[in-house]
């Protein structure tokens, strides 16, 4: 069943539980000339049959010859796996009227969103996002990329789907720490909103199975994202403030090498630490409830093995800043949140410090 649906530029977004039936018949199929699907095999064991069942439904089989797999991991989505889709496009005929069809997280998403960006100088392609992560940050907005050595998201672009059907029923098949990294993004959403939507975003219980029943307030993290890309599609200005608590997510990543943590864990670290941030930045808000919000969805780590000054020297390859200056997104209130570009580095590095005492104290360390 379709729960919400809305237009975002040339995208067309469902949100609704087990309904892609329902979606893809509203997608007006006959204007593309093939159908080619881009997913990973564990994903597709889940939810390809049924992703399949319903284009054959509508007259669409789908064939074994039309489904790439690529691997799994946050280093496969390089310019490697990049060029080997593009080329098995090639050898299966793509044109640049076919549609390419994503089933998976955001790292599908970001690659084969590159993929159809650039193919024959770009093709429409139709997103199902089967991750809460994905469903909250990488389907909306069309940003495409993929990773370098040197950093995340170095290469891209901006391509937006044709489609986007977020349905809360592959969510059953999440493991718990998928849906708590996830959960990161809908609480940013509810931080950039204000008190309602930040209430109710610590209000989603750390264990809770039924996320059908979660789907309303989830849809409206989505529509949160969805309102700053239709006022900034290209990141010029306000659109930055989407990537609060992910100047310091990126660098953790980096720093351990894509190994550790998941995006939404790294981001949930970075919405603390922008929080601190703000705080010494003369913003009056504690932010109650969200360190245990946070620490309560984090696996086990070692904070003792950061190396700080490393972690803030990766803050400098942010794409977001400007002129050598980095943009940092500034938490002063729920709903209310600023742009700084530029803070001075010892403020960093107390602010840092005072992050990894905190969490020296209350997250669990590996064994």
């Amino acid at each position: 069943m379709i729960l919400d649906q809305f237009e975002l530029h040339q995208s067309r977004i469902f949100l609704g539980n087990t309904c892609y039936a329902e979606a893809l018949a509203l997608c007006d199929l006959d204007r593309y000339t093939k159908l080619f699907f881009i997913s990973q095999e564990q994903v597709w064991g889940f939810h390809g049959r049924v992703l399949s069942d319903a284009f054959a439904a509508l007259g669409y089989p789908v064939t074994e010859d039309q489904i790439y797999f690529m691997p799994d991991g946050e280093r496969f989505k390089s310019l490697e796996t990049f060029g080997a889709v593009q080329q098995w496009l090639v050898a299966q005929g793509a044109d640049r009227r076919s549609l390419l069809v994503v089933l998976g997280g955001g790292v599908v998403g970001d690659l084969a969103g590159f993929v159809a960006a650039t193919y024959m100088r770009g093709m429409p392609w139709l997103y199902v996002p089967t991750t809460l992560l994905a469903q909250q940050d990488a389907s909306i907005g069309g940003k495409t990329a993929v990773n370098l050595p040197q950093g995340k998201n170095l290469v891209g672009c901006f391509w937006e789907p044709s489609a986007v059907i977020v349905d809360s029923a592959v969510l059953r098949t999440l493991p718990r720490r998928q849906l708590n990294a996830g959960y990161m993004e809908f609480l940013k959403h509810g931080m950039l909103h204000g008190p309602e939507l930040y209430q109710a975003a610590l209000d989603v219980p750390v264990d809770s199975d039924d996320w059908a029943a979660q789907m309303p307030v989830l849809a409206r993290g989505v529509r949160v994202k969805a309102e700053v890309v239709r006022q900034d599609p290209h990141e010029r200005n306000q659109r930055r403030l989407l990537n609060l608590g992910h100047t310091l997510a990126h660098a953790l990543e980096s720093f351990t090498e894509y190994r550790q943590f998941l995006h939404g864990e790294a981001v949930g670290i970075g919405l603390l630490f922008a929080a601190m941030l703000a705080q010494r930045l003369g913003g009056q808000d504690s932010w109650p409830g969200l360190e245990k919000a946070v620490v309560s969805r984090l696996p086990a780590f070692d904070v003792a093995a950061w190396d700080q000054n490393v972690l803030l020297d990766l803050t400098q390859r942010d794409k977001k800043g400007i002129g050598g200056k980095i943009a940092w997104i500034i938490p002063r209130a729920p709903g209310d949140v600023v742009i700084v570009d530029g803070v001075a580095r010892p403020l960093l590095e107390e602010t840092l410090s005072e992050l990894v005492g905190r969490l020296a104290n209350v997250v669990p360390v590996v064994g």
